[in-house]
C-alpha cells in the first residue's frame, strides 16, 4: 500500500503570513491538529508546502509565552523545514521516515510537488494492514 492511498485527503494549508488567531480557527473549524503552511514560488506559481503548525505549537509557542495570536504569523512558529514523502513511496517508506525524524505528521506530496493528503501515525494504523506473522505473534 503507498502512502497517497493511506493519507488522510482532508487538510488545512495556509499562507505563512496567516495570523496565528486566524489558523486556530481554521483549525478548530475543521477539527483538525494541524497545518500545512505554504508559500507562493514565484517560479511556478503554486503554493509549496514549507511548514507545519500543531495545536502544540500554538500552546507553547503563543499562549504560555504570552504572544499575541493577532500579530504573530504561522512562519514565526511553524516547524521547519518541512519533513514530506511522495504519494507513491510505501506505507514502510513513509513510516521509516517518521521514525528516524520522530514525526507524527508528514504531508504527502505528488511527484509535481503538490500536496495530496496528510499522513499521520493514526493513518497508518487504521488502514495499513497487519500481515498474518504479525498478528499470530501478538
Amino acid at each position: 500500500m503507498n502512502a497517497g492511498k493511506i493519507a488522510d485527503r482532508t487538510f488545512v494549508s495556509l499562507d505563512e503570513n496567516t495570523i496565528v488567531a486566524e489558523a486556530a480557527k481554521a483549525m478548530y473549524q475543521s477539527e483538525g491538529c494541524s497545518i500545512i503552511v505554504t508559500r507562493n514560488d514565484p517560479e511556478s506559481g503554486s503554493r509549496v508546502p514549507v511548514g507545519i503548525i500543531t495545536e502544540r505549537d500554538i500552546i507553547f509557542r503563543i499562549v504560555a509565552q504570552n504572544r499575541g495570536s493577532f500579530k504573530v504569523v504561522l512562519k514565526d512558529i511553524m516547524s521547519g523545514p518541512l519533513i514530506t514523502v511522495y504519494s507513491d513511496a510505501t506505507a514502510e517508506e513513509a513510516l521509516s521516515i517518521m521514525k528516524e525524524k520522530n514525526i507524527n505528521r508528514m504531508p504527502v506530496l505528488s511527484r509535481k510537488g503538490a500536496i495530496v493528503g496528510l499522513l499521520t501515525a493514526k493513518s497508518l494504523v487504521r488502514k495499513v494492514p497487519l500481515d498474518k506473522s504479525a498478528r499470530s505473534e501478538a
